[in-house]
Formats: structure tokens, C-alpha cells, sequence
């Protein structure tokens, strides 16, 4: 047997050998496999990489099997054996990559490796946060990038493979989530994420390479039971986040959000802070009371919501209680003015709409002063007006309200109508715009930090602006209408702001990696 084993190796070498001389004895070596049209690039975060290898031996084109290999240092990654490699990135800086090509004929193999630089993609633009057509949540982004403006689609279902479930509810960002990195075992402090929230989940979608570190069941110590209950409101801040879900309060650490405070209450969806650091704002309504949640980090151990108290301040001749107000929430706001007559710079006001319960004639609108929001010593209202609903009726049953964040004026949306009320001369104005379609979102978004003028630092650019945003839905697509605002013109729509695409808009962020965004993300609650 091992003769003819021995045998029949000497043969298929002979066969081998032989095939490499021509008649003349001559020895003729294979040609090389070389693989063409794989090249260096550079890509943005979240994008596709598409390389179409093309294969010759001897100038000729041939058919040959592929595995595509990506890097982390010196381990090697297969990530794909299709034929033409359609990738993802999912990091951050640059991305080592290596093709092997085997040719199927004669088994011959070649190997190249390439790079991509990898530059971030989300930096300063529109987040747009959208209700699908099934009732789920996606993301569009309207990006400024060098060479225009980008506009991408169904950025969650890129990541995720499929949208969030339950609609939009809001879309923040923190630069400080701790994440456990189950490859290397170690923690990562501070990692810059958007956190994009739906009725039914959360994630942290980290900006500089798009990937989501981590989903609904990792951000909660105590996962709520999402199928009784709804997000329905978010708040994140320099150091921590809130969230109401069915009517209770639960704040997150760096790491995850603690269980729900405890307390008889039940929350507006409403969360309203001046800065970005100082306690929010909310309206217990069943005690019909305001409140104040501090940030998680200053929390006592009891970690209860802490009412103010009935007491004034000598100056202020008011003197409304805070607690036991008998009324609905209409409508909770805030304004970078003050109602304090003893500091009226650099002190906002949340302005509340209201209506008591034993009144259905008459609408009340009270100024709360951020003053008393560190620790609710003193009676936070400073300004009460009543205002009969027969004045205007669509003000108390409007669709959408939004105020000014440098002026006291309060729009509304009825009907598809834009109107808005000036508190400083107590007067409406009507029908400054009507809609085609159906009004999804309304906003003013006042934006003074998106700018860079230190020239040690280029490039230079200043995207500052203040706008009403109005979306509008119809059939499957919406449009995103921007007004400009000015003393003299009152809004002006700015055609050349336009953004459309497909879904219900429900929210909108505009992103910039600068810091100062932490002084204003308030103006996006």
C-alpha cells in the first residue's frame, strides 16, 4: 500500500512538473494573482465601505472566492466572504482592512491590505427624530459638511437592523456615559453619546463611530414593564438624565437609571430646567403642585421629589402658592427673561398655561422665577395673569405650543394655524401662517453656540440662529419649515431651510461637539 501511495504522488508531481514545459522542454511559471481596485479612502462614521475587487493573472480578468478581514491591532476579524465587501464602519480614527483572494481554478491566493481614515460624520447639523409608518421610531440627519449639506436616512434602522418600538419622545446628548466594554473588560468614562428615546426604549448612540453601546435593558437598574406603561418625557443634563414613565420619576447615574423615586405623585409629561446643571422643574398632578427633581448626583438619600415651600421673599408682593393650585397643566415653557424684579439678568422663567378645574372659562398663566429651582426655599410665581378663554379659544385647546426663548411670546398651532400671544402686551396675533398637511412638531430653538471664532483654532465658521421650526406631515413624507424672527419683520420662512423626507417628525436636535451646547440644552426639552 505505501508503495503505490508513493507512487501515485511521484505521478501527479510528474503531471505537475510537465504541465509547466512547452514542447521544447521550456519551464513556465504561473502568473501572479493581483488583485485590482482595492485602494486607501477615507469614510465618514456610520457609512458604508464599498470595495469591488477586480482579479487578473496575466492581464486577464478570473474568477476567484474572497475573505475580507478587518483589524483590531493584530487580531484579525472576518467580516465578510461575499464577492464585493459592503461594510459598515464601526469606529473611530482609522480601520485597518485586508482582502484574500483565492483563485478558483488553480487555488492560487493573493493578499492586500488597505485603510480607511475614518472622519466623523455627526458634528453640526439637524437630528431629526421621526414616527415611522408603523408607529416606531428612526432618525434622519441634515448634516453641514464641507461640501454641502448631507441629508441620511433611517440612521436607527442602520444601526439597530430595524427602528425603535413606540414613537418618538425625544433625542439629547451626554459626553459623560460610563460603558463596560465587554471586549476589553474595561470601563470607558465620558463617551460623547446621543441618547434617542422612544415611548418603549433608549439607547446610547455613541457619536464619533455611530455605534450604539448600549439599549433599554442595559440603562436601567429595574427595567420598567413597557407594555403598561410610556416614556413620556426626557431630560439630560451635564451629569444626569430624567425620564417620566407613567407619570413617575426615574434618574440615571453615570451608568443606569435608578428605580422610580417613590411618593404619591403623578407627573405632567413636562421637564423644564434653566441651564444645565440646576434642578428640573415639574407639575405634580395629583397634588396640583410644583416641584423641583435635582440632579441625581446631588440627590439627598431619600431621593424624593421636594415641593416648594409657602414661603415669599420680602420683595415679592405676590405671593401664589406653589401646592394645592386645583388646575391642569396645559402647558410648561421657559424663557432666558426674569419675572425677578431683584435680578432680572441671567435668571429665566418657566411660564405655565393653565386651567382650573372648577373654571372653564378662564385660562391662568403664571411666570415661575428659575431662581427658587436650586432648592425650592421661597414660592416660585412671580407673574399671574388671567386670561378668558372667549379672548381666543384656540390659546386653550391648541395642538402645539412653543415659546421664545429670548422674548416673552408664547406660539400655538390650531388647526394648522400659527398664532402666538405677546405676555408683555397681553395681545394675540392671528394666523401668522397656515400649514398644508398635518403639524407634527413645533419649536423655537434658540441657537447662540454653534460658532468658532478663535483663529488659533480653524477653520472658522459660525452656524449661530434663532427659529421657529414647524414640521408638517403628508402621506408618507413630511417637510420642515424654518422662520426667522426679527424686531421689525416679526417671522419670516426661510424656503432655502427647508428639510424633507419620509415619517411624522416628532423632534428635533441641532448637534454641535462644542461645549457650550451644555448652556442651552434646556432650549430642547
Amino acid at each position: 500500500m505505501k508503495y503505490i501511495y508513493y507512487l501515485l504522488i511521484v505521478l501527479m508531481a510528474g503531471l505537475l512538473f510537465s504541465a509547466c514545459y512547452d514542447k521544447d522542454n521550456t519551464i513556465h511559471r504561473l502568473p501572479d494573482l493581483e488583485i485590482g481596485n482595492v485602494i486607501n479612502g477615507s469614510v465618514k462614521t456610520g457609512e458604508i465601505i464599498n470595495v469591488a475587487p477586480k482579479c487578473t493573472m496575466a492581464g486577464e480578468e478570473v474568477e476567484c472566492t474572497y475573505n475580507w478581514y478587518r483589524y483590531h491591532g493584530a487580531v484579525s476579524e472576518l467580516i465578510s466572504e461575499d464577492a464585493h465587501l459592503a461594510w459598515r464602519v464601526d469606529t473611530t480614527g482609522s480601520v485597518t482592512l485586508q482582502v484574500e483572494a483565492t483563485h478558483v481554478e488553480t487555488g492560487i491566493q493573493a493578499v492586500q491590505t488597505f485603510y480607511y481614515t475614518v472622519v466623523p460624520r455627526i458634528n453640526n447639523g439637524w437630528l431629526i427624530l421621526k414616527e415611522t409608518a408603523d408607529g416606531n421610531t428612526d432618525m434622519d440627519v441634515s448634516l453641514i459638511q464641507t461640501d454641502g449639506v448631507e441629508f441620511a436616512a433611517d440612521q436607527l434602522s442602520l444601526a439597530l437592523g430595524e427602528p425603535m418600538r413606540g414613537k418618538p419622545v425625544s433625542l439629547l446628548y451626554t459626553d459623560n456615559y460610563q460603558w463596560y466594554d465587554p471586549e476589553t473588560g474595561s470601563t470607558l468614562k465620558n463617551q460623547q453619546c446621543l441618547v434617542p428615546v422612544s415611548e418603549k426604549e433608549m439607547l446610547m448612540y455613541r457619536v464619533n463611530d455611530e455605534n450604539v453601546l448600549a439599549r433599554t435593558e442595559d440603562l436601567f437598574y429595574e427595567v420598567p414593564d413597557f407594555t403598561s406603561g410610556n416614556i413620556e418625557a426626557f431630560m439630560q443634563l451635564a451629569y444626569s438624565a430624567s425620564l417620566i414613565y407613567d407619570g413617575k420619576v426615574y434618574l440615571r447615574s453615570n451608568v443606569a437609571f435608578m428605580p422610580a423615586l417613590l411618593g404619591d405623585y403623578h407627573l405632567a409629561p413636562y421637564l423644564v430646567c434653566y441651564g444645565y446643571s440646576n434642578p428640573m422643574l415639574v407639575y405634580d398632578e395629583l397634588s396640583t403642585s410644583f416641584g423641583i427633581i435635582q440632579a441625581s448626583n446631588n440627590m439627598s438619600t431619600t431621593m424624593e421629589i421636594k415641593y416648594f415651600t409657602d414661603a415669599y421673599r420680602e420683595s415679592d408682593n405676590l405671593r401664589v402658592s406653589p401646592n394645592g393650585l386645583n388646575a391642569d397643566l396645559i402647558y410648561l415653557g421657559q424663557t432666558d427673561g426674569s419675572v425677578d424684579p431683584e435680578s432680572l439678568t441671567n435668571n429665566g422663567t418657566a411660564y405655565a398655561l393653565m386651567q382650573k378645574k372648577d373654571d372653564a372659562e378662564n385660562l391662568l398663566l403664571y411666570g415661575l422665577n428659575s431662581r427658587e429651582w436650586y432648592n425650592a426655599a421661597y414660592g416660585p410665581i412671580r407673574f399671574a395673569r388671567m386670561i378668558p378663554v372667549s379672548r381666543c379659544e384656540a390659546f386653550a385647546s391648541a395642538d402645539f405650543y412653543t415659546m421664545h426663548q429670548t422674548n416673552n411670546l408664547i406660539y400655538f398651532v390650531k388647526d394648522n394655524r400659527l398664532s402666538y400671544y405677546d405676555i408683555d402686551n397681553d395681545e394675540f396675533v392671528m394666523d401668522v401662517y397656515t400649514f398644508d398637511g398635518e403639524v407634527t412638531y413645533c419649536k423655537y430653538i434658540g441657537n447662540n453656540y454653534d460658532y468658532n471664532d478663535s483663529s488659533w483654532n480653524p477653520p472658522l465658521y459660525d452656524n449661530r440662529f434663532n427659529r421657529l421650526v414647524v414640521a408638517t406631515s403628508s402621506g408618507t413624507s413630511y417637510t420642515i419649515h424654518s422662520f426667522d424672527w426679527s424686531v421689525n419683520k416679526g417671522l419670516t420662512i426661510l424656503p432655502d431651510q427647508t428639510i424633507r423626507g419620509e415619517g411624522k417628525v416628532r423632534f428635533m436636535f441641532w448637534y454641535t461637539s462644542n461645549w457650550r451646547l451644555f448652556n442651552n440644552i434646556y432650549r430642547y426639552s
